[in-house]
């Protein structure tokens, strides 16, 4: 019964989200505008990680091409999780405006309806952008690469999305209480971009242990890359953990969409 609901849930994901793309698409100038728009948002980071290192050189031990390698790591992650959860950013609108009451009433799930509402076309520019970055750091990076070393960076890369998909998820469940979450959302959202690209234990011990178990950021593309790259031995956790950080996204993002579920009981239709 239940692998007939999770079928019948992933044809309807289907479904939908081919709608929305190809209404997205339909218009084709509008639709390369937006995803170089895209490209460009993202690549003023790698731009200020090239100045920053050409003044500094190395960062908490780290050079160019191993920082380079994490920064692709973060985008294409973050790629992962921009491409098809992207629309949860109007989160507030649909609750604010009664749009959670079709949802409510159709058979599709409720989360489900909420991430294939519209397409991200700006998420294609990050796609664009981590893939490249991916396929040019990660060769020159200090990682002697292998068939389970690859499939460990594909690992991370879904892992990391998932991470921040369930961080999202997670806030913007409370809309259903709060009917706003924006700013909560950017402020995570703009944490993550600007620091997950770093090594994290330059913020210290228990700034580290912070981003690890409070926030999970860590998860999204650091703890993945140290185990890459060898650098296990400067994190003050067990290497383990490290080495299963791509699971922590599927248990991020499952307890996250838990916790979606169970907020919306608490939704009252603004009867529009």
């Amino acid at each position: 019964m239940a692998e007939s609901v999770l079928r019948q849930e992933v044809r309807a994901g289907r479904i939908l989200l081919r709608a929305a793309w190809r209404a997205a698409m339909g218009y084709r100038a509008n639709f390369l505008m937006t995803i170089m728009g895209g490209v460009a948002l993202q690549g003023t980071q790698l731009l200020f990680l090239g100045v920053l290192l050409a003044k500094f050189q190395v960062i908490d031990g780290w050079r160019f091409n191993d920082l380079a390698f994490l920064f692709a790591l973060r985008l294409a992650a973050h790629a992962m999780y921009v491409v098809p959860f992207g629309a949860m950013i109007r989160i507030d609108q649909a609750v604010q405006q009664g749009d959670m009451d079709r949802y409510l009433i159709r058979p599709a799930g409720a989360y489900l309806q909420v991430i294939t509402s519209y397409a991200p076309l700006m998420a294609l520019g990050d796609l664009l952008l981590g893939c490249t970055a991916l396929a040019i750091f990660a060769p020159q990076s200090s990682v002697d690469w292998s068939p389970v070393k690859v499939a460990f960076l594909v690992a991370a890369v879904l892992g990391g999305g998932l991470v921040e998909a369930g961080l999202q998820t997670f806030l913007a469940a409370f809309a259903f209480k709060l009917t706003s979450t924006m700013s909560m959302r950017i402020l995570a959202d703009d944490t993550i971009s600007r620091f997950s690209g770093y090594p994290l234990t330059m913020f210290g011990r228990w700034g580290f242990l912070s981003l690890t178990f409070l926030f999970p950021m860590a998860f999204i593309a650091y703890l993945p890359a140290t185990v890459l790259l060898g650098r296990t031995d400067q994190l003050p956790i067990p290497t383990w953990l490290a080495a299963a950080s791509p699971a922590g996204g599927l248990l991020v993002f499952t307890l996250a969409l838990m916790f979606f579920n169970r907020m919306i009981k608490h939704y009252n239709s603004p009867g529009s």
